[in-house]
């Protein structure tokens, strides 16, 4: 458990001198993009041996239930680390605990997030390098080639009508919208990006209900599909 405390508290280092609302922001920033690998790599072999595969799917009528409760299982395991790595990073930043626990609240979300998309790779497939792959695909994705793509539309049909397929491409991100919501409620006089403008110019004083009920969609949506694919599987 201690080496996957370490990273929050060596990402809070970097950023310390910056202050403390600009560190917690900047922290919380890499660790969006560090993390989920790691989450990843170590839920998706989990889900994905097939000894656990027979187990659940020796269960005639729960094997998505049981596929389900293993998922939730693993990102439960994640959010103790969570926690003692947000009150290390809390206190290198000399934050207080209601910062210190608004850090940790939008990890768990990412946590959950990306355990369903686990969850989700692993019942695409029972091989768990391949399973793995497709993970760090969809992570590539949102990572390397979200915000091109939304800013490139939005500069290249700037002409057009685009208000609800913009807003429909930045709800499809919600770590965008935990980025950007962690700023608006900090107050934090930082850059947002492009993304971050557009989704302040479409939902003003909505952003974090909006991201709490984006996440909470997207969370149950991976873990609804991945136990309806695993439940219905070639064994």
């Amino acid at each position: 458990m201690g080496n996957r405390t370490r990273p929050l508290a060596g990402f809070a280092a970097v950023f310390a001198a910056r202050g403390a609302e600009v560190g917690l922001v900047s922290t919380f920033a890499l660790a969006l993009l560090a993390l989920p690998p790691l989450w990843l790599a170590l839920a998706v072999p989990l889900l994905a041996e097939r000894e656990e595969w027979a187990f659940w799917a020796a269960f005639p009528g729960k094997a998505a239930r049981l596929y389900r409760a293993g998922a939730f299982g693993v990102a439960a395991a994640f959010l103790p680390p969570l926690l003692l790595g947000a009150g290390l990073a809390g206190g290198v930043l000399g934050l207080g605990a209601g910062p210190t626990l608004l850090l940790f609240g939008l990890l768990a979300l990412v946590a959950l997030y990306w355990a369903g998309v686990a969850a989700l790779a692993a019942a695409l497939s029972p091989e768990a390098p391949r399973a793995l792959g497709l993970g760090l695909a969809f992570w590539a994705v949102l990572v390397l080639l979200y915000e091109p793509v939304v800013v490139g539309l939005a500069v290249a049909l700037a002409d057009w009508p685009l208000e609800a397929p913009l807003l429909a491409a930045v709800l499809s991100n919600p770590m965008e919208l935990a980025r950007i919501g962690l700023l608006k409620t900090l107050e934090v006089p930082v850059l947002v990006g492009p993304v971050g403008y557009l989704l302040d110019r479409f939902l003003g004083a909505w952003g974090p209900a909006l991201m709490l009920l984006t996440f909470g969609f997207w969370i149950v949506l991976f873990f609804a599909l991945a136990g309806w694919i695993f439940a219905r599987r070639d064994r």
